[in-house]
């Protein structure tokens, strides 16, 4: 699944939708805090919620409108190989995200952090896990990363969706691994232009975190840290190892082409 683009994108339109994507939970947060006094950040499950419905009207917008061409197209392309691979990618950085955490610990803002959550509800579990990975690909990766693809080298497109959706994610403890999920992420939309994998990868991303969230680590951090930091430190050369593996994947014969410039050839058309 792609999206495609006559147009693509300019910077200052991708951060635009950024802004969009924002207005889309904060506008009701001051909204009931006017009209009740109800204070929506100390609830992070509604916040999620806002996020996600933020998310989908953002998309939904940008198809909608003959503006920028967008359109949305099904494709799935997945072997054995890369189903393997991005699991065990996303399961990788997880706890890479986990060990820089511990030992870059940032401050947490509890009432905007949708590590909040816990994996109590089967509804919630849905919507942290697979909704909202969902509508963070087609976003970030099918939308704004392939615009910017049309009209910016690769390196510049991956680097701002990457930051974009680092600053989708308000909370400082969550930034710096959203920024490397982006870049796993966009890694994986690049080199394939589709979203499958990076869907994939991302649900795998979101399942590992929130099971290491409930079963909790610092137990092992603090008991075994030489252990700890080895296991780290084998799953960033995991990542290593990942990338050039990804890069012997054999391409989806209907890879979309060019990455700057001229018009476009999108895959039905290669």
């Amino acid at each position: 699944m792609y999206v495609k683009t006559r147009h693509g994108l300019s910077l200052n339109g991708a951060w635009r939708m950024q802004i969009a994507l924002f207005a889309g939970w904060i506008i009701p947060c001051v909204v009931v805090f006017l009209a009740s006094g109800l204070n929506l950040l100390q609830f992070p499950v509604v916040l999620s919620w806002l996020y996600l419905l933020g998310g989908v009207s953002v998309i939904l917008c940008v198809l909608i409108r003959k503006r920028d061409n967008f359109q949305l197209a099904p494709r799935l392309f997945m072997n054995t190989e890369l189903f393997v691979l991005c699991i065990s990618m996303a399961i990788a950085l997880v706890i890479v995200k986990d060990g820089l955490g511990s030992l870059l610990p940032l401050p947490i803002w509890s009432d905007m952090s949708f590590t909040s959550i816990q994996a109590g509800s089967a509804v919630m579990v849905i919507c942290t896990v697979a909704l909202m990975a969902m509508m963070e690909e087609i976003l970030f990766r099918g939308i704004i990363m392939e615009a910017l693809l049309y009209r910016y080298s690769g390196s510049i497109a991956l680097l701002q969706s990457s930051l974009l959706y680092m600053l989708a994610h308000p909370d400082p403890a969550q930034m710096p691994g959203a920024f490397l999920l982006g870049l796993l992420s966009g890694s994986f939309y690049l080199r394939f232009r589709d979203l499958c994998p990076s869907m994939l990868l991302h649900i795998s991303h979101n399942a590992a975190a929130a099971l290491l969230l409930n079963v909790g680590s610092q137990h092992f951090a603090q008991d075994s840290p030489f252990a700890y930091y080895i296991m780290v430190a084998g799953c960033i050369a995991a990542l290593a190892g990942g990338y050039v593996l990804m890069q012997r994947i054999p391409l989806p014969k209907t890879k979309a082409a060019p990455l700057q410039g001229k018009p476009l050839l999108h895959p039905e058309k290669a």
